[in-house]
């Protein structure tokens, strides 16, 4: 018995654009988009670090095809580059999935903090880096971790449509609240001048943002995660992986053009409102844009983890399959799901929301290392099998693929870059690399 294939092609799609889209999409228009790159600027940096990720993307779809197997990135490098840098993959993607669904879980507090203050702020425990941790909002994250758990343990049509419906909420709830935006304030137009912010070049303010590619498309890459599980031909991902990476430029673009339509921009992030989202559409569309705005809020950080449950379950059953990772965790359940694998995703989840969200922010912050080194080894990857097979498109996006994820981690590991990682972060990313090597030397010296 083994994976049913049971996932339509909007399942795969809805699968991809909720794990891209969190809850940064409706907090960083306002502290980070707009203040380093204006609306303009937004624009240009997200689809110029859209397309950089497309490349990327092409290498993926090429791939899917020669290896249509659960596991993807971790799978591509196993079979061309061994099992060590299978391994080194896998191990990298491990961590980046799993910490984004703690992550997700408790942004669940931050919607309630924003939409609903002082709902689920009861039971003060304690504060880890500046960050107040409650116990009702430590309680909301278990639930949602355990519902969600629940519903991937069930089978993979139920967590499919469920990740659907999620997605549409999320997409329709967005469009409304632009397209409102803009029909109710005359002004709303007008107000996105200055194109960029004052005294910050163009080619500044679009690298700023560019910087913010790994970690804004991350997601994108759960599609080959799930290629067992296609009931479609494999031949259609590549698409799919495009349309989510558009998909998400899409929504990006709209909270901030909404987030900067209310006032003067400039002028109105220099008031220094708590969330200029949640201002901005509470001053242009009343409750009726906030009741949207909670919907859309909530579907992104839910959708985000039942996700990513599919897809590090998936990760982690292939590596348990390859001999990675302990074969416990590719036994499957009586619904041909990775219960074993689930679950434990689940148990590691339940510690992160006792130790705060700054504490998880650098975590996954650091996961961006990751997902580069992914990306990397899938364009190399794919420019080596094309080198035997008449596809010139792929060696060329091969290449290239292999040059950008290399200006990603330049942009995350070169000090004064953009997105130079934070000394937290750094230290856990030399952590993570120290536990996977000791864990690797431990399972050849065993298996020896």
């Amino acid at each position: 018995m083994g994976l049913k294939r049971e996932l339509r092609v909007i399942d795969i799609f809805s699968l991809a654009l909720g794990a891209i889209i969190g809850w940064g999409c409706f907090v960083l228009p306002g502290t980070d988009f707009l203040p380093q790159a204006g609306p303009l600027g937004t624009l240009l940096g997200l689809s110029a670090g859209g397309i950089m990720v497309a490349i990327i993307g092409f290498n993926y779809g090429f791939l899917i095809e020669k290896y249509p197997e659960a596991g993807g990135e971790f799978v591509y490098a196993y079979r061309n580059l061994g099992p060590i840098m299978g391994f080194i993959c896998g191990w990298f993607l491990l961590l980046s999935y799993i910490s984004i669904i703690p992550m997700n879980a408790t942004a669940i507090a931050m919607v309630g903090r924003y939409i609903f203050p002082g709902v689920l702020q009861h039971g003060y425990l304690y504060s880890v880096a500046g960050w107040e941790v409650y116990l009702g909002e430590v309680i909301a994250a278990t639930l949602f971790l355990v519902l969600f758990a629940w519903i991937n343990i069930r089978g993979v049509r139920s967590m499919g449509n469920f990740q659907t419906l999620l997605v549409v909420l999320l997409v329709g709830t967005v469009l409304i609240l632009t397209g409102s935006t803009f029909f109710l304030h005359e002004s709303a137009a007008a107000n996105l001048s200055p194109a960029f912010p004052t005294g910050i070049t163009p080619l500044a303010a679009v690298m700023a943002i560019c910087a913010m590619a790994p970690w804004a498309f991350s997601g994108f890459d759960c599609i080959p995660q799930a290629t067992e599980e296609y009931n479609f031909s494999h031949k259609k991902s590549k698409v799919l992986i495009m349309l989510s990476i558009a998909f998400a430029v899409l929504m990006y673009v709209c909270m901030t053009l909404v987030t900067a339509a209310y006032e003067p921009w400039e002028g109105f992030l220099a008031s220094a409102p708590l969330w200029p989202t949640g201002e901005s559409v509470n001053a242009v569309t009343g409750t009726p844009g906030m009741v949207l705005l909670a919907i859309a809020m909530l579907c992104a950080v839910i959708s985000g983890i039942n996700g990513f449950y599919m897809s590090a379950s998936r990760l982690i059953y292939s590596m348990s399959a390859f001999k990675a990772l302990p074969p416990s965790f590719s036994k499957l359940s009586k619904t041909s799901t990775p219960k074993n694998a689930i679950l434990f995703i689940l148990l590691i989840s339940l510690f992160a929301p006792w130790f705060g969200r700054q504490v998880l922010s650098w975590i996954v912050d650091m996961c961006s290392v990751g997902v580069s080194v992914a990306y990397f080894i899938t364009s190399m990857v794919a420019f080596r099998r094309s080198k035997g097979e008449s596809r010139p498109f792929i060696r060329v996006t091969g290449v290239l693929g292999m040059l950008v994820s290399l200006v990603f981690l330049a942009l995350l590991l070169v000090p004064g870059m953009p997105g130079f990682l934070a000394p937290e972060s750094l230290i856990m990313l030399g952590i993570w690399v120290v536990l996977g090597v000791c864990f690797l030397l431990f399972k050849r010296r065993h298996q020896a």
